[in-house]
C-alpha cells in the first residue's frame, strides 16, 4: 500500500473526513485516480459524486456559482457528497472566491478535493480551509513513449558526451516547447525507473520546478544537461 493509499484509509476507517483535501503534485502521480479512491471508500453513490474541471484555459466563476447550486443540500443518497475540482490552481481570482465562500459554508456531508499542481497558485485563505497530501511519487507504472526514444538515448549517453555535445539535448528540447513540461516529467521517470539514476531525475525534476517560476527556459535546459552529464545532482537555481 502507497503511502498516499494508507492516509486517506486511515482517514475514512477513523472517521476522520475534512471537509475539503488539497492532492498537490506534477502530474502523472495520481491525484485524481486517489480522490476518486477516497469517494469510492466513502461510499458515494454516482449521484454524490461531482467533478469539475477547467472550461478552457481557467476553472471560471459561472462553473463555481453551478457547483454552489449542486452542492447546497449535501448527498442526496449516500453519507457523503464528493466533489472532485480539477486543475484548482487554474481558479479565476473571482472563482476562488466564490469558492472561499462555499469552503466556509459547506452543506453537512460535502467533501472537496481540489486537484492542484501548484499550490502557490491558490489563495492562503483557500489552503487554509484544506487538508494537504502532497503527491511527490513518479508514477510506478511509468512506461516508454514511442515518440520520445530518440530522447531516452540521448540522456542514456549524455555522461559519454563532452560539454558541448551534451547542449544537443537541450537544443532538442527547445525545440518541444509546447510539451515541454509532460516530457520533462517523462524525462524524470526514464531516469528514475529505466536507469536507476534517482539523482539525474531529481535534476530534471528540479527544472521543472525553476521553468514554473519563469526561469530562462534555454539556460535552465542548458544547466540540466550539463548536471546530467556530471557526476552530482545538484539544485542550485539556474
Amino acid at each position: 500500500m502507497s503511502r498516499i493509499a494508507g492516509i486517506l484509509e486511515g482517514i475514512v476507517t477513523g472517521d476522520r473526513v475534512a471537509g475539503a483535501y488539497l492532492f498537490v503534485g506534477p502530474p502523472g502521480v495520481g491525484k485524481k485516480a486517489a480522490a476518486e479512491s477516497l469517494a469510492d471508500q466513502l461510499q458515494c453513490q454516482k449521484q454524490d459524486r461531482i467533478n469539475i474541471a477547467p472550461d478552457g484555459a481557467s476553472l471560471k466563476i459561472d462553473q463555481v456559482r453551478e457547483l454552489r447550486q449542486w452542492v447546497v443540500f449535501g448527498p442526496s443518497a449516500s453519507r457523503y457528497l464528493v466533489v472532485i475540482i480539477e486543475k484548482a490552481d487554474l481558479l479565476t481570482d473571482e472563482a476562488a472566491a466564490a469558492l472561499l465562500k462555499t469552503l466556509e459554508e459547506p452543506a453537512p456531508g460535502v467533501v472537496f478535493v481540489l486537484l492542484a499542481e501548484r499550490e502557490d497558485k491558490l489563495p492562503k485563505t483557500i489552503l487554509s480551509r484544506c487538508q494537504k497530501l502532497v503527491f511527490s511519487e513518479l508514477a510506478a507504472d511509468w512506461q516508454p513513449k514511442v515518440e520520445w526514444q530518440s530522447l531516452y538515448a540521448d540522456v542514456k549517453t549524455i555522461r559519454q558526451k563532452p560539454p558541448e555535445k551534451r547542449l544537443q539535448l537541450s537544443l532538442k528540447l527547445e525545440k518541444e516547447k509546447d510539451q515541454l513540461e509532460p516530457l520533462l516529467y517523462d524525462l524524470a521517470a526514464y531516469l528514475r525507473y529505466d536507469l536507476v539514476d534517482a539523482a539525474g531525475a531529481q535534476v530534471v525534476l528540479n527544472t521543472v520546478r525553476f521553468l514554473k517560476r519563469r526561469a530562462n527556459p534555454k539556460l535552465a535546459l542548458d544547466v540540466m544537461c550539463l548536471k546530467l552529464g556530471g557526476n552530482n545532482g545538484g539544485s542550485s537555481q539556474p
